[in-house]
């Protein structure tokens, strides 16, 4: 329980301050192979915000107009959950394969972990606080185009800081997995009808 809580708490520090472009945010990561596979425990640490955020967006969504129909089937939010986690170290090895980086991936793939752990976290807040009744759909509207915005942020910084890269080149590379995985959302989502 103490190496969980040493490792949420070093990932988080080290997210915050990286975006906050502090001196020595890198220290908060090991990039070494062990610290790698570590850094996947992060898909543990994260599912009860996922399961939350789950939970919470079919509660307001069941409250809409239709909204029944809407609601988040649990094969799709396994689906979804496994897709977060399992499509970005496969881009990620080949945008630093094609950008013919020696080094890189390790860090990306560690830092990015850790970045979906607090993104994953603030995205099950604002849906919980509409759930909770405490925003209205105009303000869960507007808290999701906000997180959407902090997202292409966080992505971006992750790429430019892991990587090492011009920040010009680091916002390129953090969209390669962006549109790659809003292609497969839309991909399935159009399959399926919705």
């Amino acid at each position: 329980m103490s190496e969980m809580i040493a490792d949420i708490r070093s990932g988080t520090r080290g997210i915050w301050a990286m975006l906050a472009f502090k001196e020595g945010w890198r220290q908060h990561f090991d990039v070494s192979v062990d610290g790698f596979i570590r850094s996947f425990m992060a898909v543990i640490y994260a599912l009860p915000a996922f399961i939350l955020l789950m939970v919470s967006a079919n509660h307001v969504l069941a409250e809409l107009p239709g909204g029944a129909d809407a609601q988040i089937s649990i094969t799709d939010a396994i689906g979804q959950y496994a897709r977060i986690w399992l499509l970005f170290p496969v881009i990620a090895y080949l945008v630093v394969k094609l950008l013919g980086l020696k080094g890189g991936f390790s860090a990306w793939v560690v830092v990015h972990n850790w970045a979906v752990f607090v993104l994953l976290h603030v995205q099950a807040l604002f849906w919980l606080l509409a759930a909770a009744g405490i925003a209205n759909a105009e303000a869960l509207g507007l808290l999701l185009a906000l997180y959407q915005i902090l997202r292409l942020m966080v992505h971006w910084r992750v790429a430019a800081g892991a990587l090492d890269l011009h920040w010009g080149l680091a916002a390129g590379a953090a969209c390669i997995p962006l549109v790659i995985d809003a292609l497969i959302v839309y991909g399935f989502a159009s399959a399926s009808g919705g």
